[in-house]
């Protein structure tokens, strides 16, 4: 099996293990697609109503895709990105249009939801293009997945997109999914000076080791 097997079949690993841990196992089976972004610059994507079907009409399945460009980006990114596709289908689900302006502004339901699936927001006023899109998880959420059967280190392959050129008819694309924006990394990494343990924080935090004593110290890219 190549590394893009692996990684779409842990895909919807991660899909159900979130869906049990955040949704109470709510959500539908759904199809998952790693596509590119192209020059929308998106993380991902959920369809607006289900768009995979067989022959019979029988399997009806929305989809959820996670851009291709950055699979290989910091991993709770990418657990940020498919939980903030999943609470946009939880509202598909349940009837609750979260979006406007052609699905690029996150309205205050998208915003409470994400309040009540793990997430937080660093402001408490919208942005003005796209809203209440730029959901946080919380530490809480963090230490949750990272408890989860997930295998984290299939997520080191990405496809290099930026800076070849688009197909000729991508310029005129119009989007017409919710999309979750990309955006930098806000997960830092506390390690402890003394034996090397770690934490992963969204926010500065200000923790001491419980092994040494050491006040815990934020671990600074290459």
């Amino acid at each position: 099996m190549n590394n893009i097997e692996v990684l779409t079949e842990e895909l919807h690993n991660v899909y159900r293990r979130l869906n049990l841990a955040f949704f109470d196992g709510e959500l539908p089976d759904i199809a998952i697609t790693i596509q590119s972004g192209g020059k929308r610059s998106t993380m991902g994507w959920c369809s607006r109503q289900p768009i995979w079907f067989d022959t019979e009409g029988s399997i009806k399945l929305y989809e959820i895709n996670i851009a291709a460009e950055y699979l290989n980006i910091a991993f709770l990114e990418t657990m940020n990105t498919m939980l903030h596709e999943m609470v946009h289908l939880y509202n598909k689900v349940h009837k609750v249009k979260d979006v406007s302006r052609s699905g690029q502004y996150h309205n205050k339901l998208f915003r409470d939801e994400c309040l009540r699936r793990g997430f937080y927001y660093e402001s408490d006023k919208p942005d003005k293009k796209l809203g209440w899109a730029f959901a946080k998880l919380t530490v809480e959420t963090i230490n949750k997945v990272e408890t989860l059967p997930i295998n984290q280190s299939v997520f080191t392959i990405a496809r290099n997109t930026f800076g070849t050129v688009a197909p000729e008819n991508e310029e005129d694309e119009e989007q017409t999914d919710e999309e979750e924006p990309r955006r930098k990394s806000h997960i830092r990494k506390i390690v402890c000076p003394s034996c090397g343990n770690s934490v992963r924080a969204s926010k500065e935090v200000n923790i001491r080791c419980d092994d040494c004593d050491e006040k815990m110290l934020e671990e600074l890219p290459d």
